[in-house]
């Protein structure tokens, strides 16, 4: 698959070898020619690992290890995202605890990509507006 955008989760799982989905997290990864990672993913990434007391030194090493690998593809979110998604939560009557996972998804709705991600939540929702999911089913 050429590319895809990547959720912080499809992170979180690849980072954590005793994790659920840590496998396929990696297969995906490793499966893409470029890692579309929207900005406010990396911000999620790292308050997770700040949040497991992971040491400043190693959570650097671990957001440098995605971020600077030749496949991943960094993208700052800007107006039209942001418009989107808090638009888009009022529309469908969502709490702003879901506007993050609006902004991903809107992402990947403007560049015409999949979206890698294992949140039900969110695979709904971009299944809802016809955006690719991978993997394709859990």
């Amino acid at each position: 698959m050429p590319e895809t955008v990547i959720d912080t989760n499809i992170l979180i799982y690849d980072t954590f070898e005793d994790s659920l989905y840590h496998k396929e997290a990696s297969h995906i990864l490793d499966s893409l020619n470029r890692w579309i990672i929207p900005l406010i993913v990396i911000y999620e990434y790292a308050w997770f690992l700040k949040g497991l007391k992971m040491s400043t030194a190693d959570a650097r090493d671990k957001v440098l290890e995605y971020i600077t690998s030749e496949k991943s593809v960094l993208v700052k979110e800007g107006l039209d995202e942001i418009r989107w998604a808090i638009s888009t939560l009022v529309d469908e009557g969502l709490s702003l605890s879901r506007f993050n996972d609006k902004v991903v998804l809107s992402v990947a709705l403007r560049r015409n990509v999949p979206l890698a991600t294992f949140d039900e939540k969110l695979r709904r929702q971009a299944s809802n507006i016809g955006v690719a999911l991978v993997p394709e089913t859990l």
